[in-house]
């Protein structure tokens, strides 16, 4: 298993006005509308022209409902010296089955465009064509693995080809939402939930969670990037629009070698942005109130108790207690800090593991 290092930290910069950047924004396909950001996909405007038709349907009949209104209040309002009013009919054969029809055929092509939608996205295609990567959500992260066992904090696909997503959570309920390729799915701990999406414009775009997963929620983003072909990416560069220098298979071949001969500190290091743990754990030996530095931790004794509260007393940071930690983190807790520390077993290889003792080490000499 090998894995690919990416800054997750840097996506907090970005706003949600930065949902989606593509390639070339100056060409009309690719453009946003009041309501969306750009159609990033084969499933896009089949969601979109359901939108459409819903609303200029609520458009075009609250236009009529208040024009009637207006007319009404006017042609039959109170004016003096007439105080009778005019006979109401009592009753229009014609008029009850125009809105009855009218209002029952709109609504059938709601419901079949709409369930028509739903089984096109809720059917992952099948051959030897598709890609199929695992998406793990966790508080407050996601990784991605490819089929080679590939593991990375981005998510990369090729343009114009069926990728499935097989999903699942380590902890709480999350929702894996692109909102440039209109798709979104509720991720359920103890199960597994499939989606599938055909990318049709390379760029830069966000994966968001939308299911309320904790404190730091707002801060569950991933980077997605769609790789062009070779062909595109040619045409891409020739009219100066090559913001991506490589197809995702020359992507991949990089990610699958990318700690290379790194050092175990240096893999360590790597580790330390990628996986978060600079997001409560500071090596510059400052006090804080989410976690312990790791600056001289190695080798110091701490109180500890167990995830019931239970006293276990003191305990040596050494490479067995940091394992543990890592794969199993409520099994011994440092009094004085909150149980937050989310569960990386099946997430960081054997070698970032040791890596991470190794930088742990180097910060305590």
């Amino acid at each position: 298993m090998t894995l690919f290092n990416s800054p997750p930290m840097a996506l907090l910069t970005q706003t949600v006005s930065q949902i989606a950047a593509p390639l070339d924004p100056t060409d009309p396909a690719n453009a946003a509308s009041m309501w969306f950001p750009l159609q990033g996909s084969t499933l896009a405007p089949e969601t979109d022209w359901a939108f459409y038709y819903i609303y200029w349907i609520s458009v075009v009949f609250t236009a009529i409902i208040v024009g009637v209104m207006i007319f009404f209040m006017l042609r039959y309002r109170h004016r003096k010296g007439v105080w009778d009013g005019e006979k109401s009919a009592s009753h229009g054969m014609l008029l009850e089955i125009t809105w009855s029809v009218i209002p029952f055929l709109l609504t059938i092509v709601m419901w079949w465009k709409g369930i028509d939608s739903f089984v096109l996205s809720d059917t992952p295609p099948v051959g030897n064509n598709v890609m199929e990567i695992q998406v793990k959500a966790r508080q407050w992260g996601w990784s991605f693995q490819y089929p080679d066992g590939t593991i990375t904090t981005e998510l990369h696909i090729p343009a114009d080809q069926p990728v499935t997503f097989l999903m699942s959570s380590t902890d709480v309920i999350h929702s894996f939402w692109v909102p440039a390729w209109r798709i979104k799915k509720d991720i359920v701990p103890g199960r597994y939930g499939k989606l599938w999406v055909e990318a049709t414009v390379p760029g830069d775009f966000k994966l968001l969670c939308t299911e309320y997963c904790g404190k730091d929620h707002s801060m569950m983003l991933a980077k997605v990037v769609v790789h062009p072909s070779a062909e595109e990416l040619a045409e891409l560069q020739s009219r100066g629009l090559g913001l991506y220098a490589t197809t995702f298979e020359e992507w991949f071949k990089e990610a699958s070698n990318t700690y290379g001969d790194s050092s175990p500190v240096e893999i360590g290091e790597l580790a330390y942005t990628k996986w978060g743990c600079n997001a409560c754990h500071n090596i510059d030996g400052s006090p804080s109130a989410l976690a312990p530095t790791w600056k001289g931790v190695f080798g110091r004794q701490e109180n500890v108790t167990d995830s019931k509260g239970n006293a276990l007393g003191n305990v040596t940071v050494d490479e067995n207690y940091i394992r543990e930690s890592i794969l199993n983190p409520q099994a011994k807790l440092v009094i004085g800090y909150p149980p937050n520390m989310p569960v990386f077993k099946g997430l960081l290889s054997e070698e970032e593991i040791d890596g991470i003792i190794a930088y742990m080490k180097s910060l305590s000499n």
